[in-house]
């Protein structure tokens, strides 16, 4: 914040301060330094005037022109052509204008003392140098610029690509939330007719659900601990569907100290439920977290009814999709997880590991 401040003070609301004091300071020192103080006091500030004019217009076509267009964009043999073609045809110029003013002097001021020719080199050597100088200074200023537009540019590049990865993490992590409540729903209106005291047990546990979804997973990671509570209470609800035929095992760590990217592993158990537990036979689902030298170790296995057409791997546009579950592991954890995932004999398994750190 405080490089931004020097730079808008001194590169942007100061510039016509700064060219003025450069071109005041410029003159002072032609005049009394670079001119001879035994010359007449006329003939001093005539010349002194005329070169500072000079100066000021060479230095514009320089700075303005000659490098940016040359020097910026890395042309140096041009733009050294360049330097070299107005140093010689200002030379012709300004000495061509010494004259006729050291002419006119001679023959209609008689008395007064003209500036010998060593005093003339001196003057416009100095002349020059203050040329070279405000180059320089120009130079640096743009450079500092243009190093510190590129920074910026870098910068909103970053924040934008990140908020356009929170915003399709948020896309990717929404599109969880329908198809569960949807399926929830659809179960809780079974049970309020078949049997209402356990559809109040079930709204209880679907609130608490919800209420993770929509407070607790608004987090870059939460506590694995909180999601592993959130799985449980899903398979609470999925056995009070599934109650004559809910063949499901699962273990789970007691305690944990790690975190995890919230409803990662979410999406896995939830299409586990929706294939592993049709009417086939010997219907099963296996669900496994480990803890192993900051790894969280995820196995799932169901059994699916059709392996030639599971809309696990086929679907699009609905629920949320293998392409879906990848691309939220490679913006959360890319090149810090390993996903295997395989689909043999009526068997759908899935391995998953995460490194937290």
């Amino acid at each position: 914040m405080n490089e931004q401040r020097l730079y808008d003070l001194f590169f942007k609301k100061s510039s016509w301060l700064s060219h003025l004091i450069y071109w005041t300071i410029a003159a002072l020192l032609m005049f009394f330094i670079f001119s001879n103080k035994s010359y007449d006091l006329q003939i001093r500030i005539t010349l002194v005037s005329l070169l500072i004019v000079f100066s000021y217009f060479i230095t514009l076509i320089i700075n303005n022109l000659i490098i940016p267009k040359y020097l910026f964009t890395g042309k140096i043999l041009v733009f050294t052509y360049f330097i070299f073609a107005i140093f010689i045809f200002t030379l012709w110029l300004i000495s061509f204008s010494i004259i006729v003013i050291l002419a006119y002097s001679a023959f209609n001021l008689p008395n007064m003392i003209i500036p010998q020719r060593h005093d003339i080199v001196i003057l416009v050597a100095g002349n020059y140098l203050i040329v070279i100088m405000a180059a320089v200074i120009h130079f640096i200023k743009e450079s500092y610029r243009r190093l510190n537009e590129k920074d910026n540019i870098k910068k909103q590049k970053q924040i934008t690509e990140l908020k356009l990865k929170e915003a399709k993490l948020k896309l990717l992590q929404g599109q969880i939330h329908p198809h569960f409540i949807f399926n929830m729903l659809n179960n809780l209106y079974g049970l309020i007719n078949d049997n209402p005291e356990q559809s109040k047990e079930t709204i209880i546990k679907l609130s608490e659900l919800l209420d993770y979804m929509l407070y607790e997973c608004n987090d870059e990671l939460v506590d694995l601990n909180k999601e592993i509570d959130f799985i449980k209470n899903y398979i609470s609800l999925e056995k009070i569907r599934h109650d004559e035929d809910f063949n499901v095992t699962y273990s789970f760590p007691e305690q944990t100290k790690y975190t995890i990217a919230p409803l990662i592993l979410f999406p896995f158990i939830e299409n586990a439920f929706k294939h592993g537990l049709q009417d086939v036979k010997d219907n099963f689902i296996e669900l496994q977290l480990l803890e192993r030298d900051n790894l969280i170790i995820f196995n799932a296995e169901n059994s699916i009814s059709d392996i030639g057409n599971d809309k696990y791997l086929n679907q699009e546009g609905k629920g949320i999709g293998l392409q879906n579950i990848k691309e939220r592991l490679n913006y959360i954890y890319k090149g810090k997880y390993n996903l295997k995932i395989i689909n043999e004999n009526g068997v759908f398994k899935v391995h998953l590991e995460i490194q937290t750190s």
